[in-house]
């Protein structure tokens, strides 16, 4: 498989390095005044890989192809987009006028309307969306300081908007599969994108609240957390989304009793303290964003968020 990468942001290169591992041809895209830079040093990756059995500690320069422009006349088979959520409206045009017969994989935490925003401009047969649960952390310069978890519930959750199980998205499948990424292939894609932005938006936001990762993980912060999630949610309700019957957002609607001790012993799993620290420090204008367009579809759809 010919797969190109937009960027090299955290999530994106996490995910095409795993594939260029898997034997994929992988190339990425970059800016032109970073081409010479990427093309003679590659990224630096320090991952926590916590698949392995043995040393989890991987240490690698990641030598893909590089490129600085995108024509239409291209070969590849899949485009993986994971930029900051604040740069898609101006890749879409580019994307709708030269992603040739690729198929665009939208690869992100996409922001609650994102989806519409897409659908605005993209055709349907032209875009899966995906969500990248598997693998998270920070960059600095041109090193990546990412980790792929092991955790049950940490998928690769794809699905089409229409919900049908396409051979397209099962060619993805085995692709995500053969790079063990965990892929899971879901039929309702734009209820789970837009209740687990909530639960992102609302877990970065207690983060930043409590000050350090282990006030963040007091049960006062965790509750918290959760009584900020079900405002949020009721978002998605007015949207005409159930959060109940979306997996696993439903758990969250456990008794407290039951989520603070299971949330706490999440939270100490190895490699969150680091995914965590890492988004925040990385993308910290991206994570306010987050939290403030919350807030503002709140005002929207009239949702009392104290």
């Amino acid at each position: 498989m010919n797969v190109l990468n937009i960027g090299a942001g955290v999530i994106g290169t996490t995910y095409a390095w795993q594939m260029h591992t898997a034997g994929c041809k992988v190339t990425h895209l970059v800016r032109s005044e970073k081409l010479q830079q990427y093309q003679t040093n590659g990224i630096e990756i320090h991952c926590l890989d916590l698949r392995k059995r043995g040393n989890q500690n991987v240490k690698e320069i990641y030598r893909p192809e590089f490129v600085d422009k995108l024509s239409p006349d291209n070969s590849y088979d899949y485009i993986l987009v994971s930029v900051n959520s604040n740069q898609i409206a101006d890749l879409l045009p580019s994307l709708k006028e030269n992603s040739g017969k690729a198929t665009i994989v939208i690869l992100q935490n996409l922001r609650m309307g994102d989806d519409e925003l897409i659908a605005s401009v993209l055709p349907q047969d032209k875009y899966l969306i995906a969500y990248p649960f598997k693998a998270g952390g920070g960059k600095n310069g041109n090193r990546i300081d990412n980790v792929i978890f092991d955790l049950p519930l940490t998928n690769t959750v794809l699905g089409e908007v229409s919900g049908e199980i396409t051979d397209r998205a099962k060619k993805l499948y085995q692709l995500l599969k053969r790079a063990d990424m965990n892929p899971k292939i879901i039929k309702d894609i734009i209820p789970y994108v837009r209740t687990h932005y909530v639960w992102g938006a609302v877990c970065v936001a207690a983060y930043i609240k409590a000050g350090s990762y282990d006030k963040f993980m007091e049960p006062e912060s965790i509750r918290e957390s959760y009584l900020a999630m079900r405002e949020g949610w009721e978002i998605c309700v007015r949207q005409g989304i159930n959060p109940r019957a979306v997996s696993p957002t439903k758990l969250y609607y456990l008794p407290y009793p039951l989520l603070i001790p299971f949330t706490r012993w999440i939270y100490r799993q190895k490699g969150m303290r680091e995914m965590f620290e890492g988004h925040v420090s990385h993308s910290p204008e991206e994570m306010k964003d987050m939290v403030y367009t919350l807030l503002n579809l709140g005002d929207k759809y009239q949702v009392n968020m104290p």
